[in-house]
């Protein structure tokens, strides 16, 4: 009599090999990256009380007139990383950490002339820290137009004396069309922190004669300082508004402080990303 639970053996071992073979089903999964590196440079200027505060003979010991005229100039590398929000349906940053490595100039005069004339210049190397919260964000494209073609004619009338010499030229634009679909982005952020201030080259004119305040015994060579400001994103175009407070003093025993605005125009050095 056949062993009737031959054929039992036989369909398992046919289908064990399929059932080892769906335990190792493959998945992949896509984590996307939570933070975009951003670099590019800003430069700009402010005139006009911003600088070196106060600039009174009375209480700032490295002038001696009362100093009125100032101007100021920035120029600065940035480095910026920005965090992804998590969250269904919404694109763009929340908040982000950004440092830069910044020239600054700041001068003032007593506007006088001659042997009257005195002038303090410091040139600024800082590095500050600072954090950054987006209060808008929005992503776009660049919308499609027509150009309608044009021509644009030009007569010159020479006249020789004898004759005259007509001479007619037509500059013709044949259109187009722009098909657009570029995507940009506009955003705008809010940022503070901290700054670290080194006197990288100063000087004091005083009647004509410069000369270095790095040998000035009342000059301190560094100072700390507070930077916060508003940030205005356009593609990959900046446009930054900023105020900045030393809250150590410049001068050795007095009050004196760098502080005030600056305005600023950069561009990002690759395309930004959010």
């Amino acid at each position: 009599m056949k062993n009737p639970l031959l054929p039992v053996c036989l369909l398992l071992t046919m289908a064990f090999p399929l059932l080892t073979c769906a335990q190792y089903t493959s998945r992949t999964e896509m984590h996307p990256k939570t933070w975009k590196f951003n670099s590019g440079m800003d430069f700009g200027a402010w005139w006009g009380g911003t600088g070196v505060s106060p600039l009174k003979v009375a209480t700032d010991p490295l002038v001696h007139s009362n100093l009125a005229y100032q101007v100021a100039y920035t120029g600065d590398v940035y480095f910026e990383w920005l965090h992804r929000k998590d969250q269904t349906g919404s694109v763009g940053p929340d908040f982000g950490i950004k440092t830069k490595l910044v020239w600054d100039y700041f001068s003032a005069n007593n506007n006088g002339v001659g042997s009257g004339f005195e002038s303090l210049t410091l040139n600024y190397i800082d590095v500050p820290l600072l954090f950054e919260y987006c209060l808008s964000f929005k992503n776009k494209v660049t919308q499609p137009r027509y150009i309608s073609p044009s021509s644009n004619s030009q007569t010159y009338e020479y006249d020789h004396g004898y004759y005259y010499h007509i001479i007619t030229t037509t500059t013709n634009n044949p259109g187009g069309y722009v098909p657009g679909g570029v995507p940009y982005s506009n955003a705008i952020f809010m940022y503070a922190g901290p700054q670290i201030c080194y006197l990288a080259r100063g000087f004091h004119n005083l009647n004509g004669a410069g000369e270095g305040v790095d040998t000035d015994p009342a000059m301190q060579k560094s100072y700390i300082g507070f930077v916060g400001g508003f940030c205005f994103y356009l593609a990959n175009l900046n446009l930054d508004l900023s105020y900045q407070r030393g809250l150590t003093s410049i001068a050795k025993g007095e009050n004196v402080y760098v502080e005030g605005f600056f305005l600023k125009a950069g561009f990002n050095l690759s395309k930004r990303k959010f």
